[in-house]
């Protein structure tokens, strides 16, 4: 094979019709009329014969050897056999059986020819395109890579520019790109390229493509579905993902949202060929490689064919305003939005619209509470960032849940490896879920040395309930006056946040939380120690005090990080009438607080009870009650405790790579630092309003109700938000608190990002 210089600098084909003809007929026995119908690098004549019958006559550049189409011949064939409903042009012999025949130029360079029968279709433009044509048409692409899968050929590993592999290469065409901004543009987009897929291109799936499966080289029915796939000229073997990445780039062109466009035709790729975690996160740059190569060796071709300068440069304009595009939009967030709609893609989200969606939802679930008045629909995360099915991207300064971002790989690969090796309950001897215990018991204070495996927060809290009143003989429960502790009978009756208005449950005594430090005019005439000392005594006189629960942020109560003694002298208080102290660690734990693990470390209390929920598995259902040993065996010993699936070796081992994330990553110290730095921006917009704000590491309450111009618009304030792109929560006894609590790998930027938001929707009020 030829080196790409040659084939690329060597002229294009200009043979007359009067060679054209004879050539047809004296080596395939063909006549009819002829049109020229364009090429890069080849002379590409329509022929339609009298009979109806209409063919390609492909005349090659004289730099093309047999060798390379050797390759194409039987890659074509191999296709034909392998998926023959594929429409692939057919190869027509020449007269003689022979592949192909030669033609010599008047210069005497010898030019390679073949015939192929014309496939049925139309050109089409992109923008022409619905979402569900985009789709079909990213299928085709996977379904003709699955094709070729089991196709070599020797010659396929040849360098040629096109090959995304090359693309650093075009840092030596740069002097023929003109235009200085647009050289500003290509050299950033090669730096980032060399420095995030040059490093792992090598690992990538690799086999022989078509490497040009763009609209040029497509046709398509009246449905706009694909009829036929022509010219195999640009078939090498480098990495499957290429062959989606570029024509990718080309549904992005002429269109008023390109990422919409190319995440649909990646979504119908996805759906048939799944993509693997490293393709989907490089696709983005590699999409903006091949706009790069499309502009770069256009403008470096028609230096030496200035003749054939209106096929070499159409679409390089485009090409390079796209690429402005996505550099505009930023290059990290255009990497996430294709990159969510290759997994979401694979794993079949509905496509159907949000109004559509939502009606199903309600016939099947009910009036099930959904987030803002416009529901969000959202296919996709990561990290920081969640992905609408429009495209759309919101940082998600809110869900604790996922306490190490959305779709950690090291979450995602411990859960689907395990799960390949074994998912049962837990009557069985498995590693993970002692080590799990043992891990979580060296993190909490001596005596806290009984853990008992559950699937949610609600579950644990339940649990440890029922634990209270077995190790205490006791009924009655003390909780904060706006609670929630989870959605079964038992915790609902702990949650007063949730109750009617007017329902007062007998065996349950609300208190103020017990915060030594006035926050806010709620809390200025409270006297916690004098209401929990009567809590006590009205339960002492009814069921008996068998536990305080309580939030160690309190975060239901408006986010109240407790400071001083009270906390600790109402858990004393609470030990003298013969209770238990329960700290519920389902938002506050896995270091939410920053300067400890466990939020009642940072309280400086020692329960006798923790339950953990939500951030446990990083989103995965895997929760847990650590106790000790005395309690649990209260109820152990008699009817025992057991959750079938909970602790199960796939939720274990979530749990397992959270607690390691955490600890890598230096999570801690991250959030302190960044809660610290988050806090300070806010207090910079809030205070010019008289907004005040309360903060434990990622925990952060912006009080609006001693607001004047804000009072009783948090919710409003938080839809705005949400038009912007940052979704945050509110939280207090009124709902008049904005709740911020971020994924713990948030950092400064994420930082600068919501409080310039918040700025913004400040100013409208």
């Amino acid at each position: 094979m030829t080196e790409e210089a040659d084939v690329l600098t060597a002229p294009k084909p200009s043979f007359d019709d009067t060679t054209v003809d004879t050539l047809l007929a004296d080596s395939y026995d063909v006549t009819g009329s002829l049109s020229e119908l364009g090429g890069e690098r080849d002379q590409n004549v329509r022929v339609d014969a009298p009979d109806g019958d209409s063919y390609v006559l492909k005349i090659s550049n004289p730099a093309e050897e047999p060798a390379a189409l050797d390759l194409q011949t039987k890659a074509i064939r191999h296709v034909e056999r392998t998926a023959p409903d594929l429409p692939v042009m057919e190869l027509v012999p020449t007269t003689d059986g022979e592949p192909w025949t030669s033609v010599e130029s008047d210069s005497g360079r010898s030019h390679l020819v073949r015939l192929f029968t014309l496939v049925p279709g139309r050109r089409a433009e992109a923008d022409a395109f619905d979402d569900d044509a985009l789709r079909a048409y990213g299928a085709t692409i996977a379904r003709l890579g699955e094709a070729l899968q089991g196709f070599f050929h020797p010659e396929a590993q040849y360098d040629i520019l096109w090959d995304l592999q090359q693309t650093s290469a075009l840092r030596e065409r740069l002097a023929s790109v003109n235009d200085a901004d647009r050289r500003a543009l290509a050299e950033r987009t090669l730096d980032r390229f060399e420095a995030h897929v040059e490093p792992e291109f090598e690992t990538l799936r690799a086999q022989v493509i078509h490497n040009d499966l763009t609209l040029a080289n497509v046709l398509f029915d009246s449905t706009d579905r694909v009829s036929g796939i022509v010219d195999f000229g640009d078939l090498t073997h480098t990495a499957l993902v290429c062959d989606l990445a570029i024509p990718a780039a080309r549904v992005m062109i002429g269109r008023d949202d390109p990422i919409a466009a190319a995440q649909r035709l990646i979504e119908g790729y996805a759906n048939v060929r799944r993509l693997t975690d490293t393709e989907a996160r490089l696709l983005g740059d590699l999409v903006a490689a091949r706009l790069l190569a499309r502009g770069v060796i256009a403008a470096w071709r028609v230096e030496d064919h200035p003749e054939n300068a209106a096929y070499i440069t159409g679409g390089a304009d485009e090409s390079w305003t796209t690429l402005r595009t996505l550099a505009d939009r930023g290059f990290d967030v255009v990497a996430r939005q294709l990159r969510t709609a290759a997994t979401s893609g694979a794993a079949g989200y509905s496509r159907t619209n949000r109004e559509e969606l939502l009606s199903r939802r309600e016939r099947v679930l009910g009036p099930s509470p959904l987030s803002y008045e416009s529901p969000l629909h959202i296919v996709g995360g990561e990290g920081v960032w969640l992905f609408g099915a429009d495209g759309t991207r919101y940082l998600d300064a809110y869900n604790n849940v996922q306490v190490v971002g959305h779709g950690h790989p090291d979450v995602a690969a411990a859960i689907a490896g395990q799960a390949r090796t074994l998912a049962t309950n837990t009557r069985y001897l498995h590693e993970s879920v002692v080590e799990l215990g043992e891990r979580l018991t060296a993190t909490l204070p001596d005596g806290l040395d009984t853990v008992i495996p559950v699937n949610t927060g609600s579950e644990a809290t339940d649990l440890a309930w029922r634990l209270a009143k077995a190790a205490t003989g006791n009924e009655g429960a003390i909780v904060t006056e706006h609670a929630y502790h989870g959605i079964t009978e038992a915790t609902t009756a702990l949650s007063p946040t949730v109750w009617d208005d007017g329902v007062t449950m007998d065996h349950v005594a609300p208190v103020t939380p017990p915060v030594t430090t006035a926050v806010g005019s709620r809390l200025t005439a409270s006297a916690p120690a004098a209401e929990m000392a009567e809590a006590v005594e009205t339960l002492d006189g009814q069921a008996g005090v068998a536990a305080f629960m309580f939030d160690s942020l309190f975060t239901s109560d408006g986010i109240l990080p407790p400071e001083g003694d009270a906390l600790r002298d109402a858990t004393a208080r609470v030990r003298d009438a013969g209770g238990v102290v329960i700290a519920d660690e389902v938002q506050a734990g896995f270091g939410r607080c920053g300067s400890h693990l466990w939020g009642f470390e940072s309280a400086g209390v020692v329960p006798d009870m923790v339950t953990l929920g939500k951030p446990m598995g990083n989103g995965h259902p895997v929760a847990a009650v650590v106790t000790r040993s005395d309690i649990a065996a209260a109820s152990m010993d008699s009817s025992g405790v057991f959750s079938t699936f909970g602790g199960n070796p796939v939720s274990s081992v979530a749990a397992l790579a959270a607690l390691d994330i955490i600890e890598e990553q230096g999570l801690l110290d991250q959030t302190g630092t960044v809660g610290a730095y988050l806090e300070e921006g806010l207090r910079r917009v809030v205070s010019p309003y008289g907004g005040g704000i309360r903060r434990r590491g990622l925990m952060i309450g912006v009080d609006l109700h001693d607001t004047p111009t804000l009072r009783g618009e948090a919710d409003s304030v938080v839809e705005a938000l949400c038009h912007e792109g940052v979704l945050v929560g509110t939280t207090g006894p009124a709902g008049d608190t904005l709740k911020i609590r971020p994924p713990l790998v948030f950092d400064r930027d994420h930082a600068d990002h919501l409080v310039d938001a918040l700025e913004r929707v400040l100013t409208r009020y």
